[in-house]
């Protein structure tokens, strides 16, 4: 096999492509990626964890045809440091594998494509056409509630739920939950008129460095039997679904909180990123820490205290309901606050020992882009605050 490569076109490939690459198996052929010439003028690369894999085709020239598998690592880190902007790879009978540019000559061994694991069949069925750059948003909007580490595989996930009128995206981890839910109209044709799956957490952090942020690129979404499909012009990025139910989340969110709180949500993150600063002390050994908030009146009080420093700071609030006393995780609150736009936010608390409900202000102006997309909420369980 001997290909002639563009670099930039190269390592603009290679780069999705590493997400889907085994570091951690003894395997020595999912550690690589599979190049397999596409007739005189194109070379498909593939990987693939057994987890989630990525395919896409590229331009190049083919000189002499073939299949190989190239270990991922070492060739990112060649393709990424040579000279010029022309890369040949070539591979012989014997496995060898020479990688030029210029007068940069690199050599490693290589293994025969037939190495590499079958993929799973990626025809899948539905084929949902969605923005990337809203799948992306959505994505970054709810991520930071996966849960990790867990007993429970379902919360390791996000929860997809699609309809003809849009797209329910939901993620908890036990301690925290975020939802997002964007209306746009779908032609579900051929579907369910309803369906849902539960999307891997790793899974999504790739797709999101994948997809592009360009609102006017396109992601089609199809499932398989076991896989969802995520097919973007000549790339197709896989993965397997977590089995099992995901967890009644509307349950789990209050109902009856009787304390409406408006505020400026700049302006709470920017008290918070101070408190943090001594919630998150690694130099005493303290990280996440937890924040206590005063609802008094038409003010709200945030401070914490660690061994050797503490904070204090307050901002003004519109208020109905008793005055309250609660402790949060400063980290997660924070990480919610960042996941939303808005100038003003709508927060919904009942004791402090229930958890905070974080909405859009519900006199908000329809027409705001928010909120004729759909809508989000954001639920933060209370710490209970030492004395």
């Amino acid at each position: 096999m001997k290909i002639v490569f563009d670099k930039d076109v190269l390592v603009n490939a290679l780069t999705p492509a590493m997400g889907a690459v085994s570091e951690k198996n003894t395997i020595s052929a999912i550690e690589g990626i599979l190049f397999t010439t596409d007739g005189p003028s194109g070379c498909i690369l593939s990987s693939y964890d057994l987890e989630r894999g990525y395919r896409t085709s590229v331009k190049a020239e083919v000189l002499e045809e073939g299949s190989f598998i190239i270990n991922a690592n070492k060739l990112y880190r060649m393709i990424r440091t040579m000279p010029e902007r022309q890369i040949t790879i070539e591979v012989n009978e014997k496995f060898q594998t020479k990688i030029s540019s210029g007068n940069s000559r690199f050599s490693l061994s290589a293994l025969p494509g037939n190495d590499f694991p079958n993929l799973p069949d990626l025809n899948g069925e539905g084929g949902i056409c969605f923005s990337q750059a809203l799948l992306k948003k959505m994505i970054g909007q709810v991520q930071h509630a996966i849960a990790f580490g867990t007993q429970r595989p379902v919360l390791t996930g996000a929860f997809f739920q699609i309809t003809g009128k849009g797209l329910l995206m939901v993620t908890c981890d036990g301690n925290r939950l975020a939802l997002r839910e964007k209306n746009f109209s779908l032609d579900l044709e051929g579907t369910e008129e309803k369906f849902s799956f539960i999307v891997p957490g790793k899974t999504l952090s790739e797709l999101s460095k994948i997809l592009s942020a360009d609102e006017n690129k396109e992601v089609v979404l199809s499932l398989g039997r076991k896989h969802v499909i995520f097919r973007m012009e000549e790339s197709i990025f896989f993965s397997r679904l977590i089995d099992g139910e995901y967890i009644d989340y509307k349950r789990v969110i209050p109902k009856n909180n009787n304390i409406k709180v408006l505020l400026d949500r700049q302006e709470l993150l920017e008290c918070l990123e101070r408190v943090a600063l001594v919630t998150d002390d690694k130099s005493v050994g303290q990280i996440m820490g937890f924040v206590k908030c005063v609802f008094e009146g038409d003010t709200l009080k945030v401070s914490s205290a660690s061994s050797v420093s503490s904070v204090s700071d307050q901002m003004e609030i519109e208020k109905e309901g008793e005055d309250i006393t609660i402790g949060f995780n400063c980290r997660f609150l924070m990480e919610a606050l960042r996941a939303i736009s808005d100038e003003k936010i709508y927060l919904s608390l009942g004791t402090p020992f229930m958890s905070m409900v974080i909405e859009a202000d519900p006199k908000k102006d329809e027409g705001d882009e928010e909120e004729k997309d759909g809508k989000y909420l954001y639920m933060v369980c209370p710490v209970k605050m030492k004395d």
